[in-house]
């Protein structure tokens, strides 16, 4: 259950590090879900079997990753362009870690903009993502 770039090791300091500024846990479910079993379970709800675990925990392959971007793209363009400030806000936050699981050299970048240039609700931000992987900017209707 990792990724071709990063190890499950990589993917636990990973979600520790950005644990503690991660108020709602968008960008750091991202990343616990990607864990296998045994490095999950110690923040996952008592009681819960490696059966489940690995019934509802996502393949971190990097196929799977960009099509859940690309599957998550309209609904983030939708938010920017309604100017919904929380959900536009959890929608860059997913690509963050998405970005940064794909290990593609890309993810310096967008936390740079995230953190230094966000304005008019991530949407400059999520057109040089669909731009990047050479997706279609979803339009405002």
């Amino acid at each position: 259950m990792i990724t071709e770039g990063r190890t499950a090791e990589e993917i636990l300091a990973r979600y520790e590090e950005r644990k503690p500024h991660d108020l709602f846990g968008f960008e750091c479910g991202d990343y616990l879900d990607r864990l296998p079993f045994e490095l999950a379970k110690p923040y996952l709800k008592d009681g819960v079997t490696e059966e489940q675990w690995e019934a509802v925990a996502k393949p971190a392959t990097r196929d799977a990753i960009l099509e859940e971007m690309k599957g998550y793209l309209p609904f983030a363009f939708e938010k920017a362009y309604g100017e919904r400030g929380l959900s536009a806000l959890r929608s860059l936050q997913h690509y963050i870690a998405w970005i940064w699981l794909l290990n593609d050299g890309f993810s310096d970048e967008i936390e740079y903009d995230y953190e230094n240039n966000y304005h008019s609700y991530g949407l400059p931000i999520l057109i040089k993502i669909a731009q990047h992987y050479g997706w279609e900017i979803p339009t405002q209707e």
